[in-house]
């Protein structure tokens, strides 16, 4: 860290490309997750085929305009593809916002921007790609070598990626432990092996001391929502209630980034 402010120019230009990292975080996991290519297809309208042109992928203005429906066919576009938008916005602002200069905030929304696409993934069919894991994880060296992740304090580059890399080992190991240890004493999967990987991700970028945090705000926030689900449908909570696990860790490590504080 240098300690200088992001110029204003910078941080419109992070700001900026924020709704459409969302939008691409969108594209990313429908398509990983549908097993199609990732950029070597254009965007077409799921129901009628029609490639889309350029003024129908300008992210938030399109959908806004076209009010959530395809200009061809008149097809309901989805607002989770609106959300996502929004989200990175939200997150590139954030990313400024919470970092000293340029090269920690540019570090910062992309580690953001792949944990939004990671979320989006297991909100939509509970899984997290390899790929994106793979992607977190190179993504939380890169932001521990910026000088705002794993290691922050430490004054060399070696040492903030020896820090890094240990988060790594202990946020993959302890949750590897802890898949482990429930599968040998329920006989059941407890937590899928895509959420060890995340985690591994998570603690290459913000190191071992943040991970009991990101556990404890995505645990709490895993209980919150499944007696949610149960009041709202009349039962009585379960301890095998299914939540989005992933998306809460990439929540609650976002939030951890974003404020240093907790």
């Amino acid at each position: 860290m240098n300690g200088e402010a992001v110029p204003l120019a910078a941080a419109l230009a992070i700001m900026l490309l924020g709704p459409a990292a969302g939008s691409f975080a969108a594209l990313l996991a429908e398509r990983l997750l549908r097993g199609e290519p990732v950029a070597l297809e254009r965007s077409r309208c799921r129901r009628c085929n029609q490639v889309l042109g350029w003024r129908e992928l300008v992210p938030i203005w399109s959908w806004l305009w076209q009010k959530g429906r395809c200009a061809q066919c008149g097809a309901p576009i989805p607002p989770a593809l609106l959300q996502a938008e929004l989200a990175g916005l939200g997150l590139g602002l954030g990313a400024v916002l919470a970092a000293p200069d340029t090269a920690t905030a540019l570090a910062g929304a992309t580690f953001l921007w792949c944990l939004l696409a990671l979320a989006l993934a297991d909100l939509r069919r509970y899984r997290l790609p390899d790929a994106l894991n793979a992607a977190l994880l190179l993504l939380g060296l890169a932001l521990a070598l910026a000088g705002s992740g794993a290691g922050a304090a430490a004054a060399s580059p070696g040492g903030r990626l020896a820090a890094s890399l240990v988060g790594a080992l202990v946020g993959g190991g302890v949750f590897w432990a802890l898949r482990a240890g429930y599968s040998a004493m329920t006989g059941r999967e407890g937590m899928g092996a895509g959420d060890v990987k995340l985690m591994a991700g998570i603690g290459a970028g913000l190191g071992a001391p943040a991970l009991p945090m990101v556990a404890l705000l995505a645990g709490l926030s895993g209980l919150a929502l499944a007696w949610w689900r149960a009041r709202r449908r009349g039962r009585k909570l379960s301890r095998t209630a299914r939540v989005p696990f992933g998306a809460l860790l990439a929540a609650a490590a976002a939030a951890v980034w974003l404020l240093p504080g907790l």
